[in-house]
């Protein structure tokens, strides 16, 4: 009977950490190890600055041991705001916690990074609760993009045209735009 072969997967994240002498000592394994054998998969996942590190002269033996380099980019405008809709189900957030707006805020404030729109959005969320709100209107976004330091820029011109409709949840003023 053929023993079936499991290959493990090991995941170093936030790998631009990492000391130079490590990835030294990693390539002379990988080339010790991996002429023999698939015993694992390894993956070195990290910001920009790991692929900068890793293309420097010094690592030349571990880039060959790299079979798909890969950069994940922004995400467009449709997929970052299809993750933010299934991240909300999936959580069981109802519909309209998300006020008119506030996704097009994320995705332009976040820059279609995923990881920076989530931090928009737990940091909006967090004002939100502290202001007794029952959905997350523009101006906690905004506010929690303050907070996190990013830039804010104006919203467009065709947006401040246009006059905001506002309703009142508990005590709070949401403003949303009206429909063109």
């Amino acid at each position: 009977m053929e023993r079936e072969s499991i290959v493990p997967v090991v995941v170093l994240d936030e790998a631009q950490h990492l000391r130079d002498d490590f990835f030294h000592d990693l390539a002379g394994f990988l080339n010790h190890a991996f002429d023999r054998a698939d015993l694992m998969t390894l993956w070195l996942v990290g910001l920009p600055s790991l692929r900068a590190r890793l293309e420097l002269r010094v690592h030349a033996a571990l880039r060959t041991r790299i079979v798909a380099p890969t950069t994940l980019g922004p995400r467009s405008k449709a997929n970052l705001l299809a993750m933010i809709d299934h991240s909300l189900k999936s959580a069981g957030a109802r519909p309209t916690l998300l006020a008119d707006g506030v996704r097009e805020i994320v995705y332009r404030l976040s820059r279609g990074l995923p990881r920076l729109a989530s931090h928009l959005l737990r940091a909006a969320l967090i004002i939100a609760d502290e202001r007794e709100q029952t959905c997350l209107d523009e101006q906690a976004v905004l506010d929690a993009a303050v907070h996190l330091e990013l830039p804010v820029s104006p919203p467009p011109a065709h947006a401040a045209s246009r006059p905001a409709k506002t309703r009142s949840l508990r005590g709070t003023k949401v403003r949303s735009q009206r429909e063109p």
